[in-house]
This record gives C-alpha cells, structure tokens and sequence, in this order.
C-alpha cells in the first residue's frame, strides 16, 4: 500500500549500508534500471525534522516527477527481502538536494555511469 505524506524537513547523513543492504541495494537496481526516467538511487540514513532518524530510499529522475509505479515497485522489493509489514520510504530528490545527499551519500544506481 502507497502511504503519500508531505515529505519533512529531511537531513542526509550517509550511506545506509551493511551485508542485508547490499542485498536490497542489488535487488533494487535491477529494478530502477529498468525505469528509463531513474538517474539516480541512494539508500540513506536519514533525519526527519531534526528528530526521527530512519532509512530512505531517495531517487532522481530524469523529469523530476514522483512516480508511484517506482514506489510500488521498490516497496515490493524491500517486502520480498525483508518483513512484508515494515516499509521503505522513498522520497524523489531535484536537484537541490541530489546534490545535497552526494556530500554524505554515494549512489548505489547511477544512470550516468
């Protein structure tokens, strides 16, 4: 289920990664590559208002829209790795904070490469 909400003041403070990210990180570019309009993919460690920290996958796309067919498809990804209950919050990026997550943050699907 697609939960949209308006996206909070959100900090970057690096790459979310270790062995069970990995595996995500591989799943999920086999499936951002198949979507022509990603650039780019980060999975990050994130701050929420300054508070609440989490993970977040964030993406950028070529015509700077949100989609929720990439959200589905990256939240059916996640649940076929991990528990099918908890969820992955995807947040799409302009360029503005695309720039602003590369300082902290390395790409783990880059388009461009």
């Amino acid at each position: 289920m697609i939960e949209e909400f308006p996206a909070p003041d959100i900090t970057f403070l690096g790459e979310q990664d270790g062995p069970a990210e990995q595996r995500l990180k591989e799943a999920l570019a086999v499936v951002l590559g198949l979507d022509a309009n990603v650039s780019r993919a980060y999975l990050a460690r994130v701050l929420y208002d300054g508070k609440t920290s989490g993970v977040m996958l964030a993406l950028l796309t070529a015509d700077g829209q949100d989609s929720e067919k990439l959200v589905a498809q990256a939240g059916k990804t996640f649940a076929a790795l991990f528990n099918a209950r908890a969820n992955l919050d995807v947040v799409f990026l302009d360029d503005e904070k695309d720039a602003e997550i590369r300082k902290v943050c390395e790409p783990f699907f880059d388009r461009e490469e």
